[in-house]
């Protein structure tokens, strides 16, 4: 008999440690899960950020009583275009975006969509920055010339909030330590008080709890943050533009006949092969501007499952991005 209760104490201990062991296993799993689900939300506020969708594209202003209207898209062909290429080359560019401009495209947002194919549009998607670099080393007037310089930056890793939410949480808890005392040096220096969200606080010990609160925030935003994959993420994101704006607009039975007959005679000469084989999908412009521009072999398939997957993965910003680019085809076709 105390062999079998002490068996039964033996069993009912297992008992509890598996299922402490299934509490930390769930409870792992959670906050995977919500990890997860956290990066997801600064994936999407990096691509929107990233992919200007947070910005207007065409710019709205009143002046002397008139509202007046811009639009962001150019009416040229972008110059890393028409600098770094041979003749032949830019007029095989202009050829496919005519078949578009004939297919039910406008000419502007076309070249609009090649400017996000840019080199110096995929650096600054990938976290370029430009800063105004002055001759006298200050801030300068209005009209002082100064020039751009440029920089990289990349996110910050989770490991880096995590040093920005310690710092804010020890700054947080010494302002509460010697709150009294800093109320009495605000009270008798005469500091101007600091500006609020909305308004300046009237109060010193206002102007100390509005710190501490905002400090608790920056606290609990840098806890939080999970970094993004932020190359994968950007690969590839300038086809989205030309790839969705022809898919809304484009009508592909005006692509076919119009440069085939010519390639296959081209590709039938030993000069011609590797040419050929550049523009294997030459009778569709979309695919022979993407592999013109990019350097790279696309196929209608590849450029259409990746925006597939964009409208998946991102339905909001997809329906942002459409939106943005009829905005700029309805402000083309006036």
């Amino acid at each position: 008999m105390k062999g079998r209760g002490s068996c039964n104490v033996a069993g009912t201990e297992t008992k509890i440690t598996m299922a402490k062991v299934k509490k930390c296993d769930t409870a792992f799993m959670q906050n995977l899960e919500q990890k997860k689900i956290q990066r997801k939300k600064v994936e999407e506020a990096l691509l929107a950020d990233r992919l200007g969708l947070n910005e207007p594209w065409i710019e709205r202003w009143e002046e002397n009583g008139e509202w007046r209207e811009e639009s962001h898209a150019p009416d040229r062909l972008t110059d890393f275009i028409r600098s770094n290429r041979k003749k032949r080359e830019i007029e095989d560019v202009e050829t496919d975006i005519q078949r578009l401009v004939a297919a039910g495209c406008r000419r502007q947002v076309v070249y609009f969509c090649l400017v996000e194919l840019s080199p110096d549009a995929t650096w600054l998607r990938a976290g370029g920055e430009r800063q105004p670099v002055f001759k006298t080393g200050r801030a300068p007037a209005d009209d002082e010339d100064y020039s751009l310089r440029k920089r990289e930056r990349r996110l910050a890793t989770r490991e880096d909030l995590e040093a920005v939410a310690n710092t804010a949480k020890a700054a947080r808890k010494q302002i509460h330590r010697y709150q009294r005392e800093l109320e009495l040096i605000a009270d008798a220096a005469g500091y101007p008080l600091p500006m609020g969200l909305m308004c300046q606080p009237m109060l010193a010990v206002d102007a100390l709890a509005l710190l501490e609160n905002s400090l608790t925030w920056a606290a609990k935003l840098a806890a939080v943050y999970t970094a993004p994959f932020e190359s994968t993420l950007l690969k590839s994101k300038g086809l989205l533009y030309l790839t969705l704006y022809i898919k809304m607009y484009a009508n592909p039975k005006k692509f076919s006949g119009s440069k085939m007959s010519g390639l296959l005679r081209e590709s039938a000469k030993p000069s011609g092969t590797r040419r050929a084989k550049r523009t294997l999908f030459a009778d569709n412009p979309l695919t022979s501007l993407a592999n013109a521009l990019t350097g790279r072999q696309w196929s209608p398939s590849d450029l259409y499952n990746k925006l597939a997957g964009f409208k998946a993965d991102y339905p909001r910003l997809y329906k942002k991005l459409a939106k943005k680019l009829t905005e700029l085809h309805n402000f083309a076709s006036r």
